[in-house]
């Protein structure tokens, strides 16, 4: 039994000593040998027989990917570890492309994980045998030199035409078939549709350098077929010219390179994160002029095409029946629909799964969850089950991803299953999906919140343009009954109450209430408050702008509290407005002195209202007061009025009476 040799290639020398410590003293055992700079490390590997390669990426001032590549080229049967700066994750695919096995982020800890890394990739947790036909290469691979070509492979060339501007114009039923589009999908698509998202941009400087003849070569890339899976190829394009040296169309050809020919790279969970950002961007912009359905559904298409699940379903909480209610279920038949007792879900279920705020769990067909025995490990994913020794993915495992406000409470998730591949999800597509539910929450939120906005907008230039408060006609009782049924269905208050002060009494009393419950309507109306002690409340620490948001349980108001909360228990710590919480909004006369209250309770969201309702409320008191004044204004008008009116007729009758008496007087007289 001999021991396998391990080559470490590093320029950081204590680094390097460190890992040679480590590897030593593991109970494996291995030969280690040492490099510091890029001459080295390819002298080395010709003239020893390495099982595998430590490459440091910062290796020789950044020379690691050069190495990569004369090893590549050279055929050497060597397995390849990268260690890595995780702020480098940009450059995992191009070491993988260039033959790399694995790679390891250089965090804290990392240099403990290496032997059981080694062992993985070297089939053995015990001293490994090495074969003594190995040793008698090693005289033939001392003179050996680096080859300047790849061997040739078996390829497969499909040819096609792309107009002027990329599109396909003629294609054939191998591609057809390769890419799992119809033709007539294909005649729709243009190259960057296909070609693989962070390799567009190299792409198309390939296409100007290849229109202007500067290279000839074939562009390297992979091509996206219709189901997300990765296919490699080399691309050749021959520009046709017209009479005018102008382009007329494409002719080219895919060369498709069996999949065992290249470094495999996974297809599920890599890709431009950049990209993903940008398009939730365009989502968002989107999301203005469409629906909630629509909305979401594009976010579960995005989610199945991006991480390759076929079935993916969103769910949103209905915080008043404490349920989580499907929206979404992409790639399930009808039947499932049909059931609605599997279109929701108990919020205590979901609470157990997203234990400790949690972003990204999965449940495994085969396990029971079990919060009370923790696995130690990096990703949460793994913290509570085991995944499968085999790294194999069975189609029934269900990740779930937790969809959260800013303040982490949850609102909804989104699940996965059904993935295109058996193979499990690495470290890095879980982090990714964390970014992805980050980014669903922020666009779904920012949907609700630009809705809402925009409905009550439309609500309140509806009733300032059609309310009804402004009609003179209108009684003082019937402009306040009119007002705060206008708050309660503007503004999405179960309750709201409007209360004017009677000097002579010196109390606030309630004139008009706009509930559900007729009774309580009723009861509430009839309410009379203490002018002292209801101006207590209009504190310092209470005000919002021109309003006050009573936060904590007063006294002044709690009759009212009994009388619409029929019970007041424990508070929903998800829900930020609590039984005792009370929006005041004061109503002035003439910007002076206050008149009256505005009082809202009870939002449908169970929400503590934006700043933006606050100051719609303002203006909806602030139009009461006018439609108030309006109305005094009238009826003092109307009075002076009636009485000029009167006075006019009284004398108009003295005149005449007068009038009368005189020719009667002149006539005897006579």
């Amino acid at each position: 039994m001999k021991k396998a040799n391990i080559f470490i290639a590093s320029s950081d020398w204590s680094y390097l000593k460190l890992i040679q410590k480590i590897l030593l003293s593991s109970k494996t055992g291995y030969s280690v040998d040492i490099a510091t700079n890029a001459d080295e490390c390819i002298k080395k590997l010709y003239i020893n027989n390495y099982q595998l390669l430590l490459l440091d990426y910062s290796f020789d001032n950044g020379k690691s990917l050069n190495v990569l590549e004369q090893i590549s080229a050279s055929g050497l049967d060597i397995r390849i570890i990268v260690l890595i700066e995780k702020k480098r994750a940009d450059i995992i695919y191009s070491c993988m492309e260039n033959g790399c096995s694995d790679y390891l982020f250089k965090e804290k800890g990392h240099v403990e994980k290496l032997p059981l890394l080694i062992d993985k990739h070297l089939g053995t947790g015990s001293n490994i045998e090495i074969n003594p036909s190995l040793l008698e290469s090693i005289e033939t691979t001392k003179n050996r030199t680096i080859p300047t070509e790849q061997p040739t492979q078996q390829k497969l060339e499909i040819h096609y035409i792309l107009n002027r501007k990329g599109k396909f114009t003629s294609v054939n039923k191998t591609l057809s078939e390769k890419l799992g589009f119809s033709q007539e999908e294909l005649l729709e698509l243009n190259m960057e549709d296909l070609v693989h998202p962070d390799l567009v941009q190299p792409y198309y400087q390939w296409l100007a350098e290849r229109d202007t003849g500067i290279t000839t070569d074939k562009f390297k890339t992979f091509l996206l077929s219709k189901h997300g899976k990765l296919l490699p190829v080399k691309i050749s394009i021959t520009p046709v010219r017209g009479k005018n040296n102008e382009i007329l169309n494409y002719n080219g050809y895919f060369d498709f390179i069996p999949q065992s020919t290249i470094p495999a790279k996974p297809s599920n969970g890599f890709f431009d994160q950049n990209k993903m950002v940008k398009d939730f961007r365009h989502l968002i912009h989107f999301s203005f002029d469409s629906s909630l359905n629509i909305f979401l559904e594009k976010i579960a298409q995005q989610a199945c095409k991006l991480f390759q699940f076929k079935r993916a379903t969103l769910a949103l909480l209905d915080r008043r029946r404490e349920l989580y209610v499907k929206q979404i279920m992409l790639g399930y038949n009808n039947g499932v629909k049909s059931n609605s007792r599997m279109l929701e879900v108990p919020r205590n279920v979901v609470e157990k799964i997203f234990i400790n705020n949690h972003k990204v769990r999965v449940l495994y067909h085969d396990q029971e969850f079990d919060e009370n025995k923790i696995i130690f490990s990096a990703i949460e994913e793994r913290r509570f089950q085991k995944r499968d020794p085999n790294d194999k993915w069975h189609p029934n495992n269900v990740i779930v991803l937790n969809l959260a406000d800013q303040n982490n409470r949850t609102f909804g998730y989104i699940s996965l299953d059904s993935p295109l591949t058996t193979k499990a999800p690495k470290r890095e597509i879980f982090h990714n999906l964390k970014i992805f539910s980050s980014l669903t929450s922020l666009a779904i939120e920012y949907f609700y919140r630009y809705s809402l906005l925009e409905k009550r907008n439309r609500r309140l230039k509806r009733l300032l343009i059609t309310g009804n408060m402004f009609k003179l006609n209108m009684t003082g009782s019937e402009i306040m009954r009119e007002s705060v049924w206008a708050v309660k269905f503007s503004t999405d208050f179960n309750l709201a109450m409007v209360g004017l002060i009677n000097s002579k009494s010196n109390t606030l009393n309630i004139k008009s209430a706009a509930c559900d419950d007729r009774i309580k309507n009723l009861q509430i109306s009839e309410l009379i408050f203490p002018v002292e002690e209801f101006r207590g409340l209009l504190r310092k620490e209470y005000s919002i702008g021109k309003s006050y948001l009573i936060d904590k349980p007063e006294q002044a108001i709690r009759k009212l509290k009994d009388i619409y909360y029929d019970s007041k228990g424990d508070p929903d710590e998800t829900s930020s407005w609590k039984w005792w919480h009370t929006l005041i909004i004061p109503i002035y006369e003439n910007h002076k002195n206050i008149i009256g209250f505005l009082i809202v309770d009870d939002p449908t969201d169970l929400q503590v209202p934006a700043k933006e309702i606050i100051h719609s409320l303002e203006i909806l008191a602030n139009q009461l007061s006018i439609a108030l004044e309006n109305r005094a204004h009238y009826l003092h008008l109307k009075n002076k009025y009636e009485k000029l009116r009167h006075d006019s007729l009284v004398s108009a009758r003295d005149e005449a009476d007068s009038g009368f008496k005189k020719l009667t007087e002149k006539f005897f007289r006579q």
